[in-house]
């Protein structure tokens, strides 16, 4: 078991723990006693875990009611959210209750952004079930919804009184979207963390690997806990935890949300990689280390998207200020920095092929 303390506006803890889903309560009552809670899942993370969450609540006392939405990016919209806000308005919640967030990172986020923006503010724990949520989404307070321009545009800064991950549920996951997951962890080598990447390079992460993987969540947690304790709002370091993030949102809203998350991350990581490779700040060699990892976890590195396309939508994106873009560039293997570049110049660092190197 590992407990990671996260220092924010709300200080919290993230238990990582296997099978912490079977004793909730000993984690929840000393935070918050009995009392409303709605718990928000969808139809994949519920059939698995949501009457066990609801009967040791019930048990220990909080009224349970369940909102259940059909799963998918696509439905982190802003009429799924205003259906979910008035489902708890119909509940009588009040702002003493409390809001749990049962599944992956579609889940997090919207149930976040509610419990966010419902009478104010509502407390909320998240419970990540997939990779991707249990390393990245699920810590930090950032919630949000799509709007029909962009990903992630409408939302709220909002942290969790508590993170309760249970490495178990994973083995739930279908096999594309552990991948998926796996996207945002080989982020994190390339933020400081050069070790991970080596490690990831002999010893690829295995859905059945279940040592490997809590450690891999504990680096990945830990990680980020030191970018949001130093910037919680994202006005500086904590932007380079976008790392793959402006082509791969873009990526993604070009796809209608077809290409998940972790896989346009892992293209917008290729594109920015090649583009360090033509600029020369890593070799041929570490480019193609690169492509390798990538492609060793199931992971896309190209799109059919054009580039047009894909600038196109970097214009919305949040880290775009009128003429001008904050990217997440690689300068040398296992780190990054922000540039804030003209928008005119973005297409110089989507390389979608470079010549001379054995992957694309």
């Amino acid at each position: 078991m590992e407990r990671i303390h996260i220092e924010a506006s709300t200080a919290y803890d993230v238990i990582i723990e296997d099978g912490v889903l079977q004793h909730i309560i000993e984690y929840i009552k000393p935070l918050k006693g009995p009392c409303p809670t709605m718990l928000v899942s969808d139809d994949q993370v519920a059939p698995h875990y949501a009457a066990l969450v609801k009967k040791q609540l019930t048990a220990a006392g909080y009224t349970v009611y369940e909102y259940v939405f059909p799963h998918g990016e696509t439905e982190k919209n802003a009429a799924r959210l205003l259906d979910l806000v008035e489902f708890m308005a119909a509940k009588a919640l009040t702002r003493k209750d409390l809001l749990i967030a049962l599944g992956g990172g579609v889940v997090g986020d919207m149930a976040g952004f509610a419990a966010a923006t419902y009478l104010r503010g509502i407390d909320y724990i998240q419970m990540p079930t997939s990779l991707l949520a249990a390393v990245d989404s699920s810590v930090g307070g950032k919630t949000a919804v799509n709007l029909k321009a962009g990903k992630n545009l409408w939302g709220a800064f909002k942290q969790p009184i508590l993170v309760l991950c249970d490495p178990t549920a994973l083995s739930t996951l279908a096999a594309d979207e552990f991948s998926n997951g796996c996207g945002e962890v080989i982020k994190y080598g390339m933020l400081g963390y050069p070790d991970l990447l080596a490690d990831l390079m002999t010893n690829p992460l295995r859905q059945d690997d279940l040592p490997h993987i809590e450690a891999i969540i504990a680096l990945c947690v830990k990680a980020k806990a030191k970018i949001v304790s130093a910037d919680e709002r994202e006005s500086g370091v904590r932007a380079l935890l976008n790392f793959g993030h402006t082509f791969g949102h873009g990526i993604e809203l070009c796809s209608e949300f077809s290409v998940k998350h972790g896989m346009a991350v892992s293209i917008g990581m290729a594109l920015m990689m090649r583009a360090a490779f033509k600029n020369g700040h890593i070799s041929e060699t570490e480019l193609n280390n690169f492509l390798n990892l990538l492609a060793a976890h199931n992971l896309p590195t190209n799109t059919t998207i054009s580039i047009d396309e894909l600038l196109e939508a970097a214009l919305h994106d949040k880290k775009s200020h009128g003429q001008t873009i904050t990217i997440i560039y690689p300068i040398r293997w296992g780190q990054c920095e922000l540039r804030t570049i003209p928008h005119s110049e973005l297409a110089h660092y989507a390389i979608k092929e470079v010549k001379h190197h054995g992957a694309n």
